[in-house]
């Protein structure tokens, strides 16, 4: 047994991939620990130990919340460093945000084995100035923009839990039959998700609303005023801000509408499941619309633009799609082709491989007796 630490911000996007990572080293009997700041924590536990540590974002706000975030980083830098030396990992994977900064900072300061993985088709900035000083940096896609020139890297797809590939394929309905609607995205409190949804579904035929059941995330405040418009239409919701078993709201799911980031686009795509992506506009570089079209460019998803979409063009498109056994069963076709479910396993194995003696075969071990 081993030990390794795996480093990721604390948005789904980053600790999602890092758990799938740390799913496969734990099956392997490795010891792993999760670091991250107070914002990944829920979404980790019960799944892995873990470790909070102070970071914030150097880039965002006025000069005191920079200077405030600097300071942040100053601690969780000796946080990890001191974390680091008592622990003393074989090796330190980072996820991306600011919070895996220290960890792998601090890691390669120490001369412990230090790698990364970038999930989206452009590269984060904390990921960008990290390259340089790790050994290796992982892919989710061919060609990924913001890379520096000459680092390592290999393409490895993007870590999804087992969870996800272990879904049944999507089945038909019958007409007599229930249609789930699934909204995810709307934990930050998009007014798409909290306003443009409902009323797209307050849009749609009588008859095809008493077909429709909804689980839908949503910001805590927002709560109440989803749940009174879905009872005005007599429609079944389960709203939650989080939901931690998310594999099994996908498994029943007939259509989901979501944001587009990578991990999001990820698990639509290993769950195999129709989706209408709908990219958040101001994401970085615009790395949303990227992932995105890696999946709604072959059928697996429709992608909308925000700025152009009103409720009554979705609740048009809904009318269609859940109209159409066809059409979805192609969508969910498309979107599990286009997966990739070895990517969380070449990633531990590369990490492992480097690192780590290699393992005896079983032909060898009879020889030596």
């Amino acid at each position: 047994m081993a030990r390794f630490i795996l480093a990721a911000g604390g948005t789904g996007g980053h600790i999602f991939p890092a758990l799938a990572v740390a799913e496969i080293m734990q099956k392997q009997g490795h010891d792993v620990m999760l670091y991250t700041d107070k914002r990944g924590a829920p979404m980790i536990e019960g799944k892995a130990s873990y470790q909070i540590i102070a970071s914030a974002s150097p880039f965002a706000g006025n000069v005191i919340k920079k200077s405030v975030a600097m300071v942040k980083l100053g601690l969780g830098f000796c946080q990890s460093l001191l974390m680091m030396i008592t622990k003393r990992p074989k090796a330190v994977i980072g996820f991306g945000g600011y919070p895996s900064f220290a960890p792998c900072a601090s890691a390669r300061l120490l001369g412990i084995a230090t790698f990364l993985h970038e999930q989206n088709a452009v590269m984060g900035r904390a990921n960008r100035l990290l390259a340089k000083l790790c050994q290796l940096t992982a892919l989710s896609w061919q060609g990924t923009a913001g890379l520096p020139k000459d680092s390592a890297h290999i393409v490895t797809g993007l870590p999804v839990r087992q969870a996800f590939f272990a879904l049944a394929d999507y089945q038909p309905k019958d007409a007599s039959d229930k249609c789930h609607i699934v909204v995810i995205g709307g934990s930050l409190g998009a007014r798409l998700f909290a306003e443009t949804v409902p009323e797209a579904i307050a849009l749609l035929a009588p008859e095809l609303q008493k077909s429709v059941t909804i689980t839908q995330q949503a910001r805590t405040d927002q709560i109440a005023a989803l749940k009174s418009a879905y009872e005005r239409l007599g429609i079944t919701a389960h709203i939650a801000p989080f939901f931690h078993d998310i594999a099994a709201c996908y498994d029943t799911a007939d259509i989901i509408i979501s944001r587009s980031g990578a991990s999001s686009v990820a698990e639509i795509s290993a769950s195999g499941r129709p989706a209408i992506l709908i990219p958040f506009p101001d994401a970085m570089d615009d790395h949303q619309t990227g992932n995105a079209k890696a999946l709604s460019t072959d059928g697996g998803a429709i992608l909308l633009d925000e700025a152009s979409l009103s409720a009554s063009h979705l609740a048009s498109l809904l009318t269609d799609i859940l109209h159409d056994n066809n059409r979805r069963c192609e969508m969910a076709h498309s979107a599990r082709r286009l997966s990739v479910k070895d990517a969380a396993t070449l990633l531990a194995k590369t990490v492992t491989d480097a690192v780590l003696p290699p393992q005896p075969s079983a032909t060898q071990q009879g020889s030596r007796s």
